[in-house]
């Protein structure tokens, strides 16, 4: 399949890597698949979830345990059912990322998490009842604890 993208023009993707969002994002919960873009090494932990059929909607995101290993997220049995969850080994979070003029300012949203479903490819976004994590959690003051 082919995708169209602002930023990347046009990408080829194999149609098993689309992830569906029954249920949307936040603010744009019309858009129900994405696709990721990238992929994390060493050097670049930033990946992109890109709308598959919107080539101006996609957003930087990153694997929150690489700048916070102890990120314990509480993820309800509901969200799990809505997921279709059969092994908790299959769940995958993601967060979105802003990154401001001051990149050293770039933050991650943890308390409202993409969980993922890595099995069946299902997505939701997640409101987390925790107030230990923040809409903006600073990552490299986070990754500069962890050296």
């Amino acid at each position: 399949m082919i995708i169209e993208s602002k930023h990347f023009g046009y990408i080829e993707i194999p149609e098993e890597e689309i992830i569906r969002f029954p249920y949307g994002l936040y603010g744009f919960e019309d858009i129900k698949e994405y696709v990721l873009l990238g992929k994390v090494g060493d050097d670049n932990p930033f990946m992109w979830l890109h709308a598959v059929h919107n080539p101006d909607v996609c957003f930087v995101v990153i694997d929150p345990f690489v700048f916070k290993k102890d990120y314990s997220p509480s993820i309800n049995e509901e969200v799990l059912h809505k997921l279709e969850v059969e092994d908790p080994t299959d769940i995958r979070f993601l967060s979105i990322v802003v990154i401001p003029q001051d990149v050293s300012k770039m933050t991650a949203n943890l308390q409202g998490p993409i969980v993922i479903n890595a099995k069946k490819n299902i997505a939701m976004q997640v409101i987390l009842d925790d107030d230990k994590y923040t809409t903006r959690h600073y990552i490299l003051e986070e990754m500069k604890k962890g050296a």
